[in-house]
């Protein structure tokens, strides 16, 4: 009975998981204005922390119904996201300046601009990097903790 218990709350919250990805690819279709867009990077990030909350939060119920300590659960859970944080500095970096590059309007798709000793016209940012087209019409790729100064 507990096990057919445990199953249907997996299901139940794997349904809560497609419905919130849904509802966050339903709000942003269609975003074309520098808001919208902003709107659509927010809502995204909110989908996926809110996807795993609700998988970490799942998980933890179905150990403890099994007898595990929950405790454990969370330790283990700290001691691994400490190491995958050490591991992925990087990446961290790249998504911070991401995130503040988007939010602050330092750079706009179009500007002429010079980032890391590289000038060219920006033709994408995402949380990782910034794709910018040089005089010569090569894209180059500059991670986002690499811009320490932009020149627009």
């Amino acid at each position: 009975m507990r096990v057919m218990l445990l199953i249907i709350f997996a299901v139940m919250i794997h349904l809560l998981v497609v419905v919130v990805r849904w509802v966050a690819e339903h709000v942003t279709t269609g975003a074309r204005s520098k808001t919208q867009k902003k709107s659509h990077s927010i809502i995204t990030l909110t989908c996926s922390a809110s996807v795993f909350a609700l998988y970490f939060f799942a998980f933890g119920l179905i150990l403890q119904e099994m007898n595990v300590s929950v405790t454990a659960y969370l330790a283990s859970a700290c001691v691994i996201g400490l190491a995958l944080a050490f591991a992925s500095q990087g990446i961290v970096q790249d998504v911070v300046m991401g995130v503040t590059i988007i939010f602050s309007d330092l750079l706009d798709v179009g500007d002429l601009v010079e980032l890391a000793g590289q000038t060219g016209k920006v033709k994408k940012i995402t949380m990782r990097y910034v794709e910018i087209e040089n005089a010569l019409r090569a894209i180059v790729f500059i991670p986002n903790r690499t811009i320490n100064n932009v020149f627009r």
